[in-house]
């Protein structure tokens, strides 16, 4: 079965061809990530393709890596908040690069969990995705993961990814660590767990294998991420859960090779079958490459 990459960052330099979201200590305007970069580091650990989200709601370079390496890469695109025709921009971005998902970082900032969900602010945007088949890259705080329960009700067939090891963080707990790497303060295991336990009942929801560097207090493996692996594969199962690099930021520390490696560092005991859905089997299920 294919080993396929669920997550990670490739971009160009900022430029007026390639704008771009900057990330200052992080990403800034000078910096680039390329697919040839990434294509080496890939063979080097066997991995066989890869899902690619920008940095912004800019698609250009996406565009690029469908005509340059096809069969290799698809693309997650993430919300842009300044668009003026949701089902339009939407249908501009799939012909312009062929995106297969949309990352949204929030349901409704203003709204409270007694609202109507058909009234939250991005409803219109989940509806026309459901109308595509696009999928959610879903990464944000508890209270609007519990407003998302109510969008999935009235849109069960709406294909929803959990990003980063369901780990539900804000902005305010961010860092950049010595790596350049983004770094939450939270603990391990989060509080919760038993909330991504409750949406993961809705059996088109999926989770990233992914992001440990990110929470963990412990250096590589991250052992003390061993209870959140367990408590995604109890939830979700192998066939809805997606490892993913979070490339570039790995490169590093601890290394590409090392960070497909903690599928069996955090998960010894599963079954071969098991292990070949998270290193590749699920996200080949859910996207065409």
């Amino acid at each position: 079965m294919e080993v396929v990459d669920a997550h990670l960052h490739l971009f160009k330099a900022v430029s007026e061809d390639y704008p771009r979201t900057v990330y200052p200590g992080m990403a800034n305007a000078e910096m680039e990530v390329l697919a040839e970069d990434l294509l080496g580091v890939m063979g080097t650990a066997g991995v066989d393709k890869a899902i690619v989200v920008p940095l912004g709601p800019q698609d250009e370079y996406l565009r690029d890596l469908q005509i340059n390496f096809p069969g290799r890469f698809v693309g997650v695109g993430n919300h842009d908040p300044d668009s003026k025709g949701i089902a339009e921009d939407l249908d501009q971005r799939i012909d312009l690069s062929g995106i297969q998902g949309i990352r949204v970082s929030g349901v409704d900032a203003s709204a409270s969990t007694a609202d109507d969900p058909e009234t939250y602010e991005l409803f219109p945007l989940f509806q026309a995705m459901a109308d595509r088949g696009l999928k959610v890259w879903f990464y944000s705080e508890p209270q609007q993961v519990e407003l998302y329960e109510k969008v999935m009700d009235l849109l069960p067939g709406l294909v929803t990814v959990f990003n980063h090891s369901g780990f539900m963080v804000t902005i305010d707990n961010l860092a950049i660590d010595e790596y350049r790497r983004p770094h939450f303060t939270t603990d391990v295991p989060p509080p919760t767990l038993d909330l991504l336990a409750r949406v993961a009942e809705n059996p088109n929801t999926y989770v990233h294998f992914s992001g440990q560097y990110a929470f963990s207090h412990k250096p590589y493996p991250y052992l003390d991420m061993t209870p959140v692996a367990e408590a995604l594969n109890n939830a979700f199962g192998a066939r809805r859960m997606l490892w993913a690099s979070d490339f570039p930021w790995i490169l590093s520390e601890p290394g590409y090779p090392e960070q497909l490696a903690l599928v069996d560092h955090l998960l010894p005991d599963i079954s071969d079958t098991e292990r070949d859905f998270i290193r590749g089997g699920t996200a080949s299920s859910l996207f065409s490459f």
